[in-house]
């Protein structure tokens, strides 16, 4: 080891304590020409950390009519709602949509006049709008008043009735998880204590985003469904909301929000659900391990197993609809290794901290469920010839056939290279496979974009399911006879991309579906469709040239279309809601202060990929002084997880990169190949190789728009990442060093046999074998070359710091030169805004030779 690594990682370790005090008390730091390192987007699995829509530069700049909340009413037939505009005016408008015409909802000037001479046209007090039924305006509520309006007078007079409540809007955090428009929570802290923000992934797993000190408030930038969790200094959860599409704020006060202003939490989950039998006669329950039923006429109890017992007991009861058997599983307990963490500075003060919990990596022994049919009058015990259901944490989800012959249930094998739909009769205990996909790479069941979206869905009323796959080259949605077991037709087609099922009308047999892959479109951008589960006819309901989000009028008749690009503010039309037929563009957008603010929109840029035919897309950032005739070091943000694509597809006035670009970097954002949302033949290139990390589809897109922009100066190239993209990117610089001369890489699963078991085995397989070190950046840490930071948070719960400690043991012993920061108390990120600030130094010195 060189005195020079030595003093690296002193100076760094000691420098993390000293400059922290520094910091002001918001918690975000001052960088060199006045960017906000708050402002940095991390593009992650998770939103950027701290991005907000306001810069130094555009601190007061607005986009105006970029969201619009409608108020459906008349029967469904018209929906008003009120635009916000400059210097506080704001604006009410109704869409009769029967006739497709655009209005305002009534005469300002003459409203102005009638509520009181004093008052502004422009900026009207009223809160909401009251139509009859035959869509007239009756009354308006002002200053919590209701008052009366006749139009043909202009006389407003008010009314001692209370009239109707006022329209009850669903609340959006009712909405299943997903991933909708980005927006911001603006968090304010009215505690004496900070709290801390966590960020939850579709599976539970917590990030923390920092801590909102006492009386501050922190804009928090998000994805619509996306879950926050507020936890108080001594862990406690204080609130968990959800994200709408639109920005909100939510005070922290210490009052859990009610129902409709948060999901309900999942409480722990009933393994004994179903536990009295459809016709009521009998109680199945576990007692010592085993399986009971009690009699409700008599009170009498007989066994019905006695092979249960410690880390081997029953549950998951199911009842069959013929109440004469009863289904269970025995399950096969694990005992799960923990990983420790060391909370070196715990806030209470004193000596350090050993923090411990559970955590499977690949290769780890998974619980497993052993299938047990019970024939009640008997008292008889059939297990039926099936493998076990082996899995991390699912268990089997068990229905029946209609009739109740047959018990069914999904099962993926360890490794994800085959899944079944399997059927079992409960009079002989025969099995058969109503669906078995077997693929040589890997079938995509865990961390999928969409959770909402199952792989299996029955359909009411008929022997038939919905199945996702991807085993025809592109992720689709067939129908399945699951009497026959055959596959009837593919109900979306292939070339384009299933990115969730949004409803099912089974009494219409249809389905609405998010897809991508459109023609003449940037195949990432979702659009809507209806399909035909008949005669699978594509009834497309979005048309724009954008990524659509959509919402229905209450009755489904109508929808409303928002779609945008990062280059193009938001477009509102309203749609029907049966064949997509447009009714009215009703707003768009004003982006014109923002823009003259100095905001400028990425470049989308798109080039070939190593086969010369696939188009690989991203983006371009530059900074807001730009002069073409310069030149300018290249930063790449990169996060190559295979669960999804992660190049910014939707509108957002939130600055891109400022505190990149304003120190004189551009900075690209790409999707590779071995990334989602494309052909499963792009998807699969991650398969046993997360090295790849698409690097050869970036290397040439990068020299592509150099050829085109002659100012991204290739010789000097930096990227950094976190987790996954924390494994991209030190592995740029060990795998791809002729090419990428600096990287930062925050907390990085940089050994894919030291990261959780469930996502790691989906993409790199079971079992363990000699590619998991092919790809280890701690086994490849001797390659080396340029200039590494590596940050990670001591307490990190995603990917243990051990993962990165590794990979700088590994560079100690092969005796090359890189940075260390640990941050103390820090969890999964990239280490704050002090380490956001010490990775913008990091890049300044190295790539533009400054301190």
């Amino acid at each position: 080891m060189s005195w020079r690594n030595l003093a690296s990682i002193l100076i760094l370790l000691s420098g993390s304590a000293i400059d922290a005090w520094s910091l002001p008390p918001t918690g975000k730091p001052i960088s060199p020409r006045g960017a906000s390192l708050g402002d940095l987007p991390i593009v992650d699995v998770a939103p950027a950390a701290n991005q907000t829509g306001r810069n130094a530069g555009d601190r007061d700049a607005r986009v105006y009519r970029q969201h619009v909340r409608p108020h459906w009413v008349a029967g469904n037939n018209l929906f008003w709602y009120r635009n916000d505009l400059a210097d506080g005016a704001r604006e009410f408008v109704v869409v009769d949509a029967l006739k497709g015409v655009r209005s305002p909802a009534f005469d300002h000037a003459a409203m102005a006049v009638a509520l009181g001479e004093s008052t502004d046209a422009a900026r009207l007090p009223i809160d909401s709008l009251e139509y009859s039924a035959e869509g007239q305006l009756v009354a308006v509520r002002s200053n919590d008043n209701r008052l009366l309006w006749n139009a043909d007078t202009g006389v407003l007079t008010k009314s001692d009735d209370a009239g109707p409540p006022e329209e009850s809007i669903q609340s959006r955090d009712e909405r299943p998880s997903r991933t909708g428009a980005d927006t911001t929570i603006t968090f304010i802290n009215k505690l004496k204590d900070s709290v801390e923000l966590f960020w939850l992934s579709g599976d539970g797993t917590k990030r923390s985003y920092g801590e909102v000190s006492a009386g501050a408030r922190r804009d928090q930038h998000t994805f619509g469904g996306h879950r926050w969790r507020i936890v108080d200094a001594d862990g406690v959860e204080v609130d968990e909301v959800i994200a709408d599409d639109r920005p909100r704020d939510v005070v922290i006060d210490g009052k859990r929000r009610p129902r409709s202003e948060r999901r309900s939490r999942r409480g722990r989950r009933n393994m004994d659900r179903g536990a009295n039998s459809p016709d009521g006669n009998w109680v199945a329950a576990i007692e010592d391990h085993n399986v009971v039923v009690r009699l409700v006429e008599s009170g009498q109890t007989r066994p019905l197993s006695t092979d249960g017992g410690d880390r081997q007991s029953y549950g998951q009861l199911t009842w069959a609809p013929d109440s004469q058997h009863l289904v269970a599983f025995r399950t096969f307990e694990v005992e799960k290794q923990p990983v420790h963490v060391i909370r070196s500075s715990p806030p209470q003060g004193g000596r350090a901290v050993l923090e411990s919990h559970p955590y499977l990596l690949p290769g780890d022994p998974f619980p497993t469920h052993e299938l047990n049919v019970f024939y009640i009058d008997s008292g008889q015990q059939l297990k039926p010839k099936v493998e076990r259901f082996e899995h991390e944490w699912e268990r089997p989800a068990v229905t029946f056939s209609p009739g109740g012959a047959h018990l069914r249930y999904g099962q993926t094998d360890r490794g994800h290279q085959r899944y079944r739909l399997i059927e079992v009769g409960l009079a002989d205990g025969e099995v058969r496979n109503l669906i078995d996909e077997k693929s040589e790479t890997f079938i995509w069941t865990a961390h999928t974009e969409n959770p909402s979206t199952p792989r299996i869905s029955w359909l009411e009323g008929a022997d038939e399911v919905l199945y996702v796959t991807e085993k025809n080259g592109w992720r689709q949605l067939l129908l399945v006879n699951a009497a026959s077991g055959q596959e009837v037709r593919e109900l979306t087609p292939r070339g384009l991309v299933l990115r969730s099922i949004e409803r099912i009308d089974h009494a219409q047999r249809r389905v609405l579906v998010a897809l991508s892959g459109r023609a003449e479109q940037d195949p990432y951008f979702k659009h809507y469709a209806l399909v035909d589960i008949d005669t699978a006819a594509l009834i497309w309901l979005t048309e724009g040239d954008g990524n659509h989000s959509i919402e229905f009028s209450p009755d489904g008749r109508f929808l409303i279309d928002t779609y945008s690009r990062v280059d193009l503010p938001p477009v509102h039309e309203l749609r029907s809601g049966e064949d997509g037929r447009l009714v009215c563009p009703f707003e768009s957008a004003d982006a014109s202060e923002l823009v003259a603010s100095g905001w400028t929109s990425p470049e989308v840029f798109v080039a070939k990929g190593r086969d010369g035919v696939t188009d690989i897309w991203g983006i371009i950032c530059r900074p807001r002084d730009f002069d073409p005739q310069k030149s300018y070091p290249v930063i790449e943000d990169i996060y190559a997880g295979p669960q999804g694509s992660f190049v910014p597809k939707s509108f957002s006035p939130a600055p891109y990169y400022e505190a990149l670009t304003s120190q004189g970097f551009i900075v690209v954002k790409i999707d590779g190949m071995g990334t989602a949302n494309r052909s499963k033949a792009f998807h699969d290139v991650c398969w046993k190789n997360l090295k790849d990390g698409g690097f050869e589809d970036r290397i040439l897109w990068m020299k592509a728009a150099a050829k085109q922009h002659t100012e991204l100066n290739l010789d000097r190239v930096g990227i950094y990442g976190v987790s996954a993209g924390g494994q991209n990117a030190a592995a740029a610089v060990l795998f791809h060093p002729e090419f990428y001369k600096v990287a930062v890489a925050a907390c990085g699963c940089h050994d894919n046999r030291m990261d959780k078991a469930s996502w790691n085995e989906q993409w790199m397989g079971y079992p363990v074998g000699p590619h998991y070190a092919e790809s280890s950046n701690v086994e490849n840490a001797h390659r080396l070359q340029g200039k590494l930071l590596l940050i990670v948070g001591e307490v990190d719960t995603n990917v243990p710091p051990e993962s990165t400690m590794r990979v700088a043991d590994a560079l100690i012993r092969a005796d090359k030169d890189f940075d260390l920061l640990v941050v103390p108390n820090a969890g999964h990120g990239m280490g704050g805004a002090y380490g956001e600030r010490r990775m913008c130094d990091f890049f300044v010195r190295h790539l533009l030779g400054e301190r």
